[in-house]
């Protein structure tokens, strides 16, 4: 039987976790136009913002051309977390189960803030490996969303 797995990283940025977790509750369509060589295109195709149930497609480019459909799982403003989950697409013909998820909370002592992204997963079989590419994806675009929002 297969197994749940886990994978997650904390990512330093400077900006607030509130500008951070802001721009992807309300301005997560504009990802492709600031990511455009991984980023391809992105649509509600039910509802009109990342709230739960609503669902997006995705075409994006990160261990090779691909496209997804995930949904809303989750939006929690108090913890400035969002937790997506893929129903339809090229990774789950890998991952037979994928959900993302990622909080931002300020760094008190450091100041900026630390967002967390953790990758809920199930494998096909045990040949597949970790999306530990995913997680280095979104990492880096942690950081260069920082860079965006610091001058935006």
């Amino acid at each position: 039987m297969a197994q749940i797995s886990q994978v997650s990283a904390d990512v330093k940025i400077q900006s607030s976790a509130d500008k951070f977790y802001a721009f992807f509750r309300h301005k997560m369509h504009h990802l492709p136009r600031i990511f455009s060589k991984n980023l391809h295109s992105f649509e509600f195709l039910e509802g009109n913002d990342i709230s739960p149930g609503s669902l997006m497609h995705w075409s994006y480019d990160i261990v090779g051309p691909a496209k997804m459909k995930a949904k809303v799982a989750d939006v929690d403003e108090e913890n400035k977390s969002i937790t997506y989950e893929v129903v339809e697409g090229d990774i789950l013909s890998q991952y037979t189960l994928f959900r993302s998820k990622f909080r931002a909370y300020d760094d008190v002592e450091n100041g900026g803030a630390i967002v967390n992204w953790s990758f809920e997963f199930e494998k096909a079989n045990e040949n597949i490996p970790s999306p530990e590419a995913y997680l280095e994806f979104v990492s880096k675009i942690s950081i260069g969303l920082d860079a965006y929002l610091a001058v935006n």
